[in-house]
């Protein structure tokens, strides 16, 4: 038509218009980057929270599928978590076990003293009655208070070196004098140079405790064979008995605090032996596992990390 002709240029830009614009875009991945590290920040301090009231089975698992360091953290904080409601259950059955297992002895000396109060003539009886429980009270009280120590976490200074099998065979020694007595045979097969580190006490105190069961469960006669070794790059040590084994139900239970397989309900033993066994070893960066043999009895077997050569 007439009069027209190209359109003018539209005007510039204002000069804060670029600015305005890249202030909002800032704002924008701010806001989105605070979402993104607050968010499971505060599901961490709400699970930190939930933990400290008591709830031990908190955990944070949806922070796992992020892939940054947050989600690192989450996985540390579960594994914490799990490690404390662990040990929190542990105690308490332990707590729950001990006054169950006070209880057996106490009763007994409650008797006992009836018994002098109401027959003074069976006073030497109920002596030797109160004489046998309270011995039996000492050493479950020193049991108690071994575990207790090892479970505590007593591994600074295990840094001895040790002759493992100069170390079982003074237990095997020591051992033989109450075997014979029983009629029982103890063999022994030492490799000569298995050496770990660690703290000879309770490595002492951890074989003792596994040769002791062993011994208990052997029959009349029967022989138990002690062996110390070397395989792949570590120390073991295998006690096999001739007993009648145990339910493969209960071979992870035997090394529970208080656990007595079938056929061990008498009044010999703790019932804590082969826990401590388990914390002595554990405390050295080892292992301890039963097995029932194919020909029969059970072989506990104790690895450890050997000292090269």
């Amino acid at each position: 038509p007439h009069g027209s002709g190209p359109l003018p240029p539209p005007p510039p830009p204002a000069p804060w218009e670029p600015f305005a614009f890249a202030l909002l875009a800032s704002l924008i991945l701010s806001a989105l980057l605070a979402w993104y590290l607050a968010s499971p920040v505060k599901r961490l301090r709400a699970a930190f929270k939930a933990m400290a009231g008591g709830r031990l089975e908190t955990r944070v698992g949806s922070l796992m599928r992020r892939g940054d360091e947050i989600a690192d953290l989450g996985r540390e904080f579960d594994d914490m978590a799990a490690k404390l409601q662990s040990l929190v259950l542990a105690q308490r059955r332990l707590l729950h076990d001990v006054s169950h297992e006070l209880r057996s002895p106490l009763a007994r000396l409650q008797v006992a003293l009836g018994i002098v109060r109401q027959e003074p003539e069976k006073l030497n009886l109920a002596i030797e009655r109160m004489e046998r429980e309270v011995g039996r009270l000492d050493g479950l009280i020193g049991e108690i208070l071994t575990l207790s120590r090892i479970n505590s976490g007593v591994g600074e200074g295990l840094t001895e070196e040790v002759d493992l099998g100069e170390v079982v065979e003074g237990i095997v020694h020591d051992a033989r004098f109450e075997a014979g007595s029983q009629g029982r045979e103890i063999r022994f097969t030492d490799q000569d140079g298995v050496r770990v580190r660690g703290r000879q006490a309770l490595l002492a105190r951890s074989v003792e405790n596994v040769v002791r069961n062993g011994l208990r469960f052997s029959p009349p006669s029967g022989t138990l064979d002690v062996e110390v070794g070397h395989e792949g790059g570590q120390a073991v040590v295998r006690v096999r008995d001739r007993g009648p084994g145990i339910p493969e139900s209960d071979l992870e239970a035997v090394f529970e605090p208080f656990h007595r397989a079938p056929g061990n309900d008498g009044p010999d033993g703790s019932g804590l032996g082969l826990a401590i066994a388990r914390g002595a070893v554990e405390l050295h960066g080892g292992s301890i596992a039963a097995r029932n043999m194919d020909d029969g009895g059970l072989c506990v077997e104790i690895r450890l990390p050997a000292v090269r050569p």
